[in-house]
Order: C-alpha cells, then sequence, then structure tokens
C-alpha cells in the first residue's frame, strides 16, 4: 500500500521498500485523494528512486515502480527522472564534488537554497517545501554530518552518501553542466542505519512504539531456524504482505495441474490503487502470470482481487495452515481489497455489522460489499489517520511470513521466485550483494511490514520479516526502512 496524507490503504507500501515507491510498499497500496479512475502506480515499500518531497503524502505500497514497503513511502515527487540504469563508475567533475560537499550545510539550513538549487527545480519545489523535507530527514535520522564519498554515474551525476547522526542516507544528484552548476535533480535513494551489529538494530526496532514483530531465520532442509526474533509469533495487521499468501495458491495450483501460468483469464471489478489494471477496461483479456507480478511487484490491487477470485478466497483460506500460518481464522473470511476498502470507507453501517458479526455473519455480508463500487469510496474521509487496523486487514506474524516465504522457496517454482525478485524493496544497489532478493512489503496508515527472502553469496538461505503496527499515530518510515536496511545489510 502506499500512501497520501489523507488516504486510507488497507493491504499496502511498499513499500513501501527503495529504488521505487513502498510496499511499498508497497508498499494494496492507497489510493490517492481524490479517487480517481486516473493510473496510480504504487508498488512495495520502497523509497529509492523517490523525488524529494515533503513526508506526509502517503502513495503506497507501492512503495510506481515503488517501492513501496511505492515505499514513495515518504519523500516522493519525480522532479528529475534519473534513468533505471545501474551506476556505472565514473570520474566525478569538480563542479558535482563540490555540490555534494554542499548537501550537508543546504540539509542543515546553513546554505540558503536557491544558491543550491536550479530555478526549474525551485519552481517544481518550493524553498519551504525542501525545508519540510530537511526537517523530516533531521526527525528520522538526526542531523547530516558529513559527506562519506560520492559515486559518479558520469561527470555530473551520481549518488552522494551523507552521514546523519542516526544513519547514512544516499542521495541522488544531477548538476547542471553549465555555470554556476545549481542542482537540477535530487532524490532520497535510500537510507541504512548506523548501527553497528544486529543486535543494535534490533534493540532499535523493538524499542519502536507501538507493537514492532521480528523474526529472521537461517532456511534448512528442516525448515527455519530462527536465530532472531521479537514477539515472532504475535499477529499483526500486515498490509499487502497478504498477496505472498494469493501467491503461494496460485503456486500450488499450477503444481496440481489445475492452472497454468499462460492461462488467460478477464480481468474483475476494479479496486482502488494502488495499481495500473484499475483503469483498463472490465474483463480484459490477461495472463494468471501477469496478475502475479502486478501484485507482487507493484503491488496491483485490482490485480490482485482478479487472482483472488479466479484461485477462490476459499481455497487461499484452505492453504493458510499448509503455509504455517499459526491462526488463520483471523484472516476468515478472506477480504479482497476492495473488500477492505469498502469496510474502511463506505457505508459505517455495513463496518459495525462486520464488527458484530462471528464468521459466518462476516461471509454473509461479502456479497453486500461486491456490489459497491469502488470509485463511489472517498479515501480522503479518514484524513490519513489509522482505520481500524485491527478489525479490517490481513493479520500473520513474522514468523508465518518467514514460513510462507520458505514454503514458496522449497516449492522450486522457478516463476514465483522471479516474481518476487522484481522488485528489491530496499534497493538495487543492496540487491545486488546477494545470489537471491526476494521481497514483499505492505502499508497502510498505521502499518508496516517488510518481509525479504534471501541467499547470501555463500549459498546461504535466510528470510527476514518485521512488522509495525501503530492504531494511534504516524510511524516513522524512514527509520524502520533504515533499520530493515542495515539489518538486511547484516545478513550478507
Amino acid at each position: 500500500m502506499r500512501r497520501r496524507a489523507a488516504a486510507v490503504v488497507p493491504g499496502g507500501r511498499a513499500p513501501p521498500l527503495q529504488g521505487r515507491s513502498w510496499g511499498g510498499a508497497g508498499v494494496g497500496e492507497c489510493p490517492p485523494a481524490p479517487v480517481k479512475r486516473s493510473h496510480h502506480p504504487h508498488p512495495n515499500p520502497s523509497p529509492e528512486g523517490e523525488g524529494l518531497r515533503p513526508h506526509g503524502s502517503y502513495d503506497n505500497p507501492a512503495k510506481s515502480r515503488n517501492n513501496g514497503p511505492r515505499l514513495s513511502w515518504w519523500l516522493a515527487t519525480l522532479l528529475l527522472l534519473f534513468g533505471a540504469v545501474p551506476l556505472q563508475a565514473a570520474e566525478p567533475s569538480a563542479e558535482f564534488r563540490r555540490r555534494a560537499g554542499e548537501l550537508v550545510p543546504m540539509l542543515n539550513g546553513e546554505l540558503p537554497v536557491r544558491r543550491f538549487f536550479a530555478p526549474a527545480f525551485l519552481a517544481r519545489m518550493s524553498p519551504e517545501q525542501v525545508a519540510a523535507v530537511a526537517a523530516q530527514l533531521k526527525s528520522s535520522y538526526g542531523k547530516a554530518r558529513s559527506l562519506e564519498r560520492v559515486e559518479a554515474s558520469g561527470a555530473t551525476a551520481g549518488i552522494a552518501f551523507v552521514r546523519f547522526e542516526r544513519a547514512v542516507v544516499r542521495l541522488r544528484m544531477a548538476v547542471s553542466p553549465q555555470a554556476p552548476h545549481l542542482v537540477e535533480g535530487l532524490l532520497v535513494a535510500g537510507a541504512e542505519s548506523s548501527a553497528a551489529d544486529v543486535a543494535s538494530v534490533f534493540g532499535e526496532l523493538v524499542g519502536l512504539p507501538g507493537e514492532v514483530s521480528l523474526a529472521a531465520a537461517r532456511l534448512d532442509d528442516a525448515g527455519p531456524a530462527s536465530f532472531l526474533t521479537g514477539q515472532a509469533d504475535r499477529p499483526l495487521a500486515i498490509g499487502s504482505s497478504f498477496k505472498l499468501f494469493v501467491l503461494a495458491e496460485l503456486v500450488r495450483a499450477v503444481k496440481a495441474g489445475e492452472r497454468r501460468w499462460e492461462d488467460v483469464v478477464r480481468l474483475g471489478s476494479p479496486s482502488l490503487p494502488s495499481g495500473l489494471v484499475q483503469d483498463w477496461p472490465k474483463g480484459s483479456p490477461i495472463t494468471l502470470h501477469s496478475l502475479a507480478a502486478l501484485m507482487i511487484s507493484t503491488s496491483d490491487n485490482s490485480a490482485t482481487d482478479t487472482l483472488l477470485g479466479v484461485l477462490g478466497r476459499d481455497k487461499v483460506e484452505r492453504i493458510l495452515p499448509e503455509l504455517g500460518v499459526r491462526a488463520p481464522e483471523r484472516n476468515r473470511p478472506f477480504l479482497s481489497t476492495r473488500d477492505a476498502f469498502v469496510l474502511k470507507l463506505g457505508d459505517p453501517a455495513l463496518l459495525q455489522r462486520w464488527r458484530a458479526a462471528d464468521e459466518a455473519g462476516r461471509r454473509a455480508l461479502l456479497p453486500r460489499l461486491e456490489r459497491v463500487e469502488a470509485s463511489t469510496l472517498d479515501p480522503s474521509r479518514r484524513g490519513g489517520r489509522p482505520a481500524e487496523i485491527g478489525l479490517v486487514e490481513w493479520f500473520a506474524s513474522p514468523a508465518d511470513l518467514v514460513r510462507t516465504l520458505d514454503w514458496l522457496r522449497r516449492s522450486g517454482d522457478r516463476t514465483a521466485l522471479a516474481l518476487l525478485a522484481i522488485n528489491p524493496g530496499l534497493g538495487p544497489a543492496l540487491a545486488k550483494d546477494f545470489d537471491y532478493f526476494g521481497f514483499k512489503g505492505g502499508s497502510e496508515p498505521g502499518v508496516l511490514n517488510l518481509s525479504f527472502l534471501l541467499k547470501a553469496r555463500s549459498g546461504r538461505w535466510v528470510a527476514v520479516s518485521a512488522t509495525w503496527n501503530d492504531e494511534s499515530a504516524t510511524l516513522d518510515e524512514p527509520r524502520f526502512l533504515a533499520l530493515m536496511s542495515r539489518l538486511v545489510t547484516l545478513m550478507k
């Protein structure tokens, strides 16, 4: 799911995760406000690849090829589009180095932004907005301290690594080749906590306000062997990470000969973004492979709902215990993203009936939910506040998600693993240090989950999942992402 300040997002940003928008992330993702049937891409939580922008607009997961936990999990408005090409080693110009050296005083308010940014940049983003972004970075990471290094992709473009008090932040920057060589583009491309070791990262994660649960395990032939846990078996709301369960049922159906990846089906009724296909004509032909790819890599809600309808919610419910989900009853009946949006944003009387009903009563309400058109829902109604995250969501513990990722790994389905690797969540720069890097994230206001399936260069498989819920306060997503980035780095 992704987020906008006034959006409610069942299922989630990736974001978040970096290199795309949180899943972004992600991170379903949160729809923009007001609701329109226009394209609003939103992958899993993933802050990298986002443009500099004041935090608070939640276009989650997903984190656009967001990342998402569009992980635009946090700082996003693309002011200059850098190609999605990996950086090649190059020699930065003296002008690029000089502007990189000015990042610290600019971020700390000691250098006027009009002496740093080009007029075209400031025409899209005011000095006040720049100051708001700098304040958000300071709130999450402390004061900017020093420029660590630069990695240039050309004479006037590259990444500057800026050390803050609690993290190292990657800033992708482009400088005009013409004098006075002002900055034409700046993106927050990710951050990594400065914590020295796993124990330090773990301490910071579990010390966050609200509820945090975490599990990390080596994946052996006998199953996951946990080596890092914090309330690992506590089910919490996981946003769009529930889409891993839908993927697993598709894998089961393919292995059983009931389905083929290349099967063509008809697109169902649209949900709200994130996604792409909510803007397509209902009934458009599309393969199961394409639906699953959109569901996992961009957290496409309408693709997810179509896939859930084709496979059957009853079958997804039945596979949960096989995957290792220890409290599957929390997800019965299994909601589509549109179901969740209708309950959160639709008629309050429906929500009250849902709250009071048992499982059978809730199943009886499903046809009522399905009759509500997504286009009639107003995401601004909740004002960006957490909305019934303990009642209308998808629930699993980090240990459940670790077991699910291991089930997908042991299934031997190369197609499913390839889909999980499309959006790396925390960014290509980190993913390149692993032989395999799979990711799914989810978020909505008050909810954030990041889950990773990793294969180290040594051949060792590891799964990591962490969830943060807070029903009463805004989550500091940049801080959580930086901590998880550091934790994953330590798994190499």
